[in-house]
């Protein structure tokens, strides 16, 4: 199939999508923000994948919306809607959209097993600010096993690095949970992590730190909001906890050091399920089911 696929210059998620569209063999135009109707006349374009509700308003052939909200604009001459999670989905809309979830390329994260090899790690990453929970961890870190340290890689944003390290401090666990900011190479971090952990507080698409993090053959510790309900499965490719409930994800990481076993088992299931529903070969493949559906029938 020949394929426009219409975004913001720099648009991490358009070049992905080209990826897993291109090793399914389709003929992928990746247009910026320089569409025009003549493009798509020119290129005979069999459908169009646009990210910004304000691009391919003109399009003669079919026109794929990459939707990442409930609440975001439907463009009026949107044939199919595409989010990551089911739970994004409004209900008017269920009989226009599909579920396809963030691909990965798995070939990036090294799996490295047993997990008695691993480093004394415990993994987290995203924004400082308060929906991401990472005061979950934090908090947590003052039941864990203290040969094990916290790593939270994140941006500043409600809170600085300093707010958090103070928040540790008085705890008494600042010098066992670094806050390296958004520098750091997260594949280089997850290949030495014991375990991954998302606190996430609120109900939103799986991101795709969690992906990552199985990917990488590291078992996932994660709040059970819904899109992470969507992509982990409890007790075979990690656990999951009560959002905010830090007590259990503090004996949730003391279990997983003490069992060894569940541990390397937990982060092998990871990596095999993430192979299968959420690599780029996967994901092109349910790219290209509903885009020969949407064309072709």
């Amino acid at each position: 199939m020949k394929i426009i696929l219409n975004s913001n210059s720099g648009c991490q998620d358009a070049v992905v999508i080209a990826e897993c569209l291109q090793l399914q063999g389709h003929d992928v135009l990746s247009a910026g923000d320089l569409l025009s109707e003549s493009t798509a006349v020119d290129f005979e374009a069999d459908a169009i994948i646009c990210f910004d509700p304000s691009q391919a308003s003109y399009a003669d052939c079919p026109v794929v919306q990459m939707m990442s909200s409930s609440d975001e604009p439907v463009l009026r001459n949107s044939s199919l809607l595409v989010y990551s999670s089911r739970y994004m989905v409004p209900r008017g809309l269920r009989n226009r959209a599909v579920v396809i979830p963030f691909p990965v390329n798995v070939d990036l994260f090294r799996y490295r097993s047993p997990a008695p090899l691993r480093d004394k790690i415990i993994f987290a990453s995203g924004s400082l600010q308060p929906a991401q929970g990472h005061r979950v961890l934090v908090q947590a870190m003052t039941l864990v096993n203290k040969d094990h340290r916290a790593v939270i890689a994140g941006s500043e944003d409600f809170y600085t690095v300093q707010q958090m390290r103070d928040h540790a401090e008085t705890l008494g666990i600042a010098h066992r949970i670094d806050f390296p900011g958004d520098n750091e190479d997260m594949r280089s971090l997850l290949h030495s992590a014991d375990m991954g952990v998302i606190t996430s507080l609120e109900n939103r698409s799986a991101p795709r730190l969690a992906s990552m993090i199985m990917a990488s053959g590291v078992p996932l510790l994660a709040s059970a909001a819904d899109g992470l309900r969507e992509l982990l499965i409890d007790g075979v490719t990690g656990l999951f906890h009560s959002p905010g409930n830090w007590k259990q994800l503090a004996g949730q990481i003391n279990h997983l050091i003490e069992n060894r076993g569940l541990s390397g088992t937990l982060g092998k299931n990871a990596r095999e399920h993430c192979e299968k529903y959420c690599s780029t070969d996967a994901v092109g493949e349910r790219w290209t089911e509903a885009l020969e559906q949407l064309c072709f029938r």
